[in-house]
This record gives C-alpha cells, sequence and structure tokens, in this order.
C-alpha cells in the first residue's frame, strides 16, 4: 500500500484531469519488451503498445513520441488496449521503427501526452 501512495498515485487517481506537465517530475520510460510491445511508463501508468502489420504508403507520417516526420517504412503502427468498463477500448500511435533511437528524441513532455490517455479515458 505504501508504494501505491506516492504523489504521482496519489494525483491520477483523485484528480485524473491535471495536466501531465503540472505532475511532478518521474522517469519517462519508453523502450520495447521481450515480446516486441512498445512500452511506455511512468509510474504508476503505463501502456503496452501492440505493433499491428505495416501498411505500405508513401506518404510520411508523424512519429507520437518524437514528434519527427518519418517515411512510412521507417514507422510502426501499435495500439494499446486502455482500461474500460464495457468492451475493449484501444489508443492507436504511430512510432519509429527503431526505439531506441526515437527514445533518445522523444522529449518527456510527448510521452506524458500519450500517457495521459490512461486516466483521461
Amino acid at each position: 500500500m505504501a508504494e501505491d501512495c506516492d504523489e504521482r498515485s496519489i494525483i491520477a487517481r483523485y484528480f485524473p484531469g491535471t495536466p501531465p506537465e503540472l505532475w511532478p517530475a518521474g522517469e519517462v520510460l519508453y523502450y520495447r519488451d521481450e515480446e516486441g510491445r512498445i512500452v511506455i511508463r511512468e509510474h504508476p501508468l503505463e501502456l503496452r503498445f501492440e505493433v499491428l502489420e505495416k501498411v505500405p504508403s508513401g506518404k510520411p507520417v508523424l512519429c507520437d513520441a518524437c514528434r519527427r516526420q518519418i517515411a512510412r517504412h521507417a514507422a510502426v503502427f501499435a495500439r494499446a488496449e486502455l482500461p474500460a468498463g464495457e468492451g475493449r477500448h484501444y489508443l492507436y500511435r504511430s512510432f519509429c521503427a527503431d526505439t531506441q533511437a526515437c527514445a533518445e528524441r522523444a522529449e518527456p513532455r510527448y510521452l506524458r501526452e500519450i500517457l495521459a490517455r490512461v486516466i483521461l479515458h
């Protein structure tokens, strides 16, 4: 119980509409897990994105993590299941295929915006 009573947990539970930029600083983790899913985590929030099949197209896309415009072949599309009362709700995002390089460029505020969807849903 004690680990669930830090400032970030209290804000997430009792003030879910608080913009991420007003939260106390925490470490934002952005990586691929052993199953190839894209993980964004800042305690107590976490999203695990399942990478979807690539769709061929010549149009570039915007990476939601680092906000760079990238070619479609250098991007992956992914979805994360959001907590919901009834049925399934998903959050769809586009990311750089090279997660490690993207993590070096990604600003924590952009990753927090993605995580905010968990509490705003």
